[in-house]
C-alpha cells in the first residue's frame, strides 16, 4: 500500500506519462525486458511495478502483441529467477551466522513438504517467482531440477498476464491510475491464499 501511494497517489511520478512515452518508443521491448528483470530479481529491489507499468501501457496505446515483447519479458523472468538463486547461493555462508542449524532443519522440511505448491508462485507473478528461487539457494537445492518448472511457470505467466490481460484491456480502453495495480495485487492475494489453505488441508487429511 505504501508503494501504491507513493508511486500512483502523488505528484512524484506520473506514471502515465511513463508508461505513454514507453509504448510509443522503439525501445519499448527493451522497457519490458528492464521492468520485468527488476521485478524478477528478490530482493536487491524487493516490488518493483514492472508488470503494472506494462499493462498500463497497454491500456493506453492498445497495439497487437508483438512476439518479441513476450519472448523478452519470459526471458527476463528466466535471468531474474537464476540470479535471485545466484545471489542466494552466495549469500548462504552467511545465513549460518545468523539462523541456528535447527531453524534451517525447520525451513528444509518446510520446502520439502510444500515445496511442489511453491512451483506455482513461478506460474503467478514474477517477484514471487523470485523469491521461490531464492529460498532454494539459500536452502542450497539444485537449480537443474526446477529449470524446467521456472520456462514453463514463465511462459504461462508472460500468457496470463501479457495476453489475456492486454487483450481485455484493449477491449476496454484506458485505466485510472493505480487501479489496475490494485486488482492485480488482491488477485495474486486470493491466488496465494487459495494455494495456502488448499496445502494446509490437504496436509491435514495425510497427517
Amino acid at each position: 500500500m505504501c508503494v501504491y501511494l507513493l508511486l500512483y497517489k502523488t505528484d512524484i511520478l506520473d506514471m502515465n506519462v511513463i508508461v505513454r512515452d514507453a509504448a510509443a518508443s522503439s525501445w519499448f521491448p527493451v522497457f519490458i525486458f528492464v521492468c520485468v528483470l527488476l521485478e524478477s530479481v528478490f530482493p536487491y529491489f524487493g516490488y518493483f511495478p514492472g508488470t503494472a507499468l506494462i499493462l498500463m501501457s497497454v491500456a493506453l496505446n492498445p497495439k497487437p502483441a508483438d512476439a518479441i515483447v513476450f519472448a523478452l519479458a519470459w526471458l527476463a523472468i528466466i535471468v531474474g529467477a537464476v540470479l535471485s538463486y545466484g545471489q542466494a547461493r552466495f549469500f548462504r555462508p552467511f545465513l549460518k551466522l545468523v539462523a541456528s542449524r535447527a531453524a534451517i532443519s525447520k525451513c528444509e522440511s518446510l520446502l520439502d513438504a510444500y515445496g511442489p505448491y511453491a512451483r506455482i508462485a513461478v506460474f503467478v507473478h514474477p517477484n514471487a517467482g523470485a523469491m521461490y528461487f531464492t529460498a532454494l539457494g539459500l536452502l542450497d537445492r539444485k537449480l537443474a531440477g526446477e529449470f524446467v518448472h521456472l520456462c514453463l511457470g514463465a511462459a504461462v505467466s508472460v500468457g496470463i498476464l501479457f495476453v489475456v490481460v492486454t487483450r481485455l484491456l484493449s477491449s476496454v480502453g484506458s485505466t485510472d491510475d493505480g487501479e489496475l495495480q490494485l486488482l492485480l495485487a488482491a488477485a495474486l492475494v486470493a491466488i496465494g491464499t487459495l494455494v495456502g489453505l488448499y496445502a494446509a488441508l490437504r496436509r491435514g487429511r495425510t497427517a
